[in-house]
C-alpha cells in the first residue's frame, strides 16, 4: 500500500510541476512579448532574453506529454518509477525541441530546466510525495491505439485521417450540424456539453489532432475542452463512436451524433442563427 500510494504521489507531482511551471514560464514569456523584448531590433531573430525564456515551456510541454505515456499502474515499484521518470525528464523530445535544439543558447537553456526538473525530484520529501492528490486523467495514446481511432472515425464518420472535416472538406452528413465556435461557447458553453456526455455514460474521451506530431489522448470527461488550439484542428469521440466533435482553425465546432444534436438544441433556441459562416460572410451579415 505505500509502495502504491508513493509510487502515484510520485507520478502525479511529476505531471503537476510540468503543468505549474509550463504555466509560470509561458505567462512570463507572455509579458516579454507585451514588452516588445521578445526579438532583437530586426524583428525576426529571438532575443537573448526570449531564448533563456521560451525554451522551458517547450521542453516541459515534450516531458509531460511522455510521463503522460504511463498510468502509476504501469510502474512495478517506487524504484521503477522515479527511474523512468527521471529518464523521461532527461530524454523526452518533441517537433519544437528539435526544431530550437541547433541554437546554443536554447539547447542551454532546455538542459538547464532538465536539470533543475532532476534535482527537485530527488530532494522531495517522501510526506510530500505521499501527500500529492491525484490530478486528472489524460494517457497518451500508442501509436496502434491513434491508427486505429482514425480508420473507426473514416469508416463511422468518414473522416479522413487529421481532417478536414464539415464544414471545411465540403462534405454533408445529416447527423452533423457545424456552428460558429464563439457563439457556442458563450451560449452553450463546454460545462453543458460535458454535462450532455456524462448523462449519456461518457466518462472517458478521446482527443485526436491534425498534426502528427501533436500529442493525442485518452483523458476523462472533466479535461475535455474541444478548442482548436496550438496543437492544431482537434476531433473528439467516445469508445462507441456514437457522437464526434471537430473544432477547426476556421472558428467552426461541428457537433456529429444525432442525440447530441438533439441535447443542443433543446438548450440553444436561436441555434439556427448560430450556423458556421466563414469569415467573410459574417463580415458582410455584421455577425
Amino acid at each position: 500500500m505505500l509502495e502504491a500510494s508513493l509510487t502515484r504521489g510520485l507520478h502525479s507531482l511529476a505531471r503537476r510541476y510540468c503543468i505549474t511551471k509550463i504555466d509560470y514560464w509561458g505567462r512570463k514569456y507572455s509579458r516579454l512579448i507585451d514588452q516588445g523584448r521578445d526579438r532583437e531590433p530586426d524583428g525576426i531573430d529571438h532575443s537573448l532574453e526570449a531564448k533563456k525564456l521560451f525554451p522551458r515551456y517547450i521542453v516541459l510541454k515534450a516531458i509531460l506529454a511522455e510521463l503522460e505515456r504511463y498510468i502509476p499502474e504501469d510502474f512495478d515499484s517506487f524504484s521503477e518509477a522515479k527511474v523512468k521518470i527521471t529518464q523521461v525528464i532527461n530524454e523526452a523530445v518533441s517537433f519544437m525541441t528539435k526544431a530550437n535544439d541547433d541554437d546554443n543558447v536554447t539547447r542551454n537553456t532546455m538542459s538547464e530546466e532538465r536539470s533543475s526538473f532532476v534535482s527537485y525530484l530527488e530532494n522531495v520529501s517522501a510526506a510530500k510525495v505521499m501527500s500529492q492528490p491525484p490530478l486528472f486523467y489524460r494517457r497518451k495514446l500508442s501509436v496502434p491505439e491513434i491508427e486505429l481511432l482514425w480508420t473507426q472515425l473514416n469508416d463511422i464518420w468518414a473522416i479522413k485521417t487529421r481532417g478536414p472535416w464539415i464544414p471545411l472538406d465540403g462534405s454533408q452528413n445529416e447527423l452533423t450540424l457545424a456552428f460558429m465556435d464563439d457563439y457556442f461557447d458563450s451560449e452553450v458553453g463546454y460545462e453543458l456539453l460535458r454535462k450532455f456526455l456524462k448523462e449519456h455514460g461518457v466518462n472517458h474521451v478521446y482527443e485526436l489532432r491534425e498534426l502528427e506530431f501533436s500529442p493525442e489522448y485518452e483523458l476523462e470527461l472533466s479535461a475535455f475542452t474541444p478548442t482548436y488550439t496550438f496543437n492544431g484542428e482537434g476531433f473528439w469521440c467516445s469508445k462507441e463512436m456514437d457522437w464526434v466533435i471537430y473544432a477547426s482553425h476556421e472558428n467552426s465546432i461541428t457537433i456529429g451524433g444525432e442525440w447530441l444534436i438533439n441535447k443542443v438544441k433543446e438548450v440553444w433556441s436561436n441555434w439556427e442563427s448560430r450556423l458556421w459562416l466563414d469569415w467573410e460572410e459574417r463580415l458582410e451579415r455584421g455577425i
